[in-house]
């Protein structure tokens, strides 16, 4: 006995509720991510999530310099607790390093394409 076949409209509609549907989730995902230990920048263009064993990245980009994600990123991360161990800014990449008990947060902002920055989030 063969199971029974949607019809071709349903199947289409159902195919296109999961593709949109999937990148709602995603960005709900990384604000749960980023919970109470990260603000978002302002503007910041959601991209992706990489999950490892002890820690979680997040990317964005935005059209703004690294030095403005790095700065924005200080003074967030720092009003939550979060103590700066390393803080290099330059005109083309930004990189910063925040500890709290014992955790580490890594800020990276970097120039890609003219006139964007890309930027990841490490918690």
């Amino acid at each position: 006995m063969t199971p029974p076949r949607l019809p071709g409209r349903l199947a289409l509609f159902v195919l296109l509720a999961c593709v949109l549907a999937a990148p709602v989730s995603a960005q709900e995902d990384y604000r749960a991510v980023l919970g109470d230990q990260a603000g978002l920048f302002p503007g910041g263009e959601f991209k992706k999530i990489f999950r490892f064993p002890k820690a979680t990245v997040v990317t964005f980009e935005t059209g703004e310099p690294p030095a403005a994600v790095s700065a924005f990123y200080k003074k967030d991360l720092t009003a939550r607790g979060w103590q700066v161990e390393v803080d290099d800014v330059s005109d083309a990449a930004a990189y910063l390093l925040l500890t709290k008990k014992g955790r580490r947060c890594i800020v990276e902002a970097q120039r890609g394409l003219p006139g964007r920055t890309g930027f990841s989030l490490s918690l």
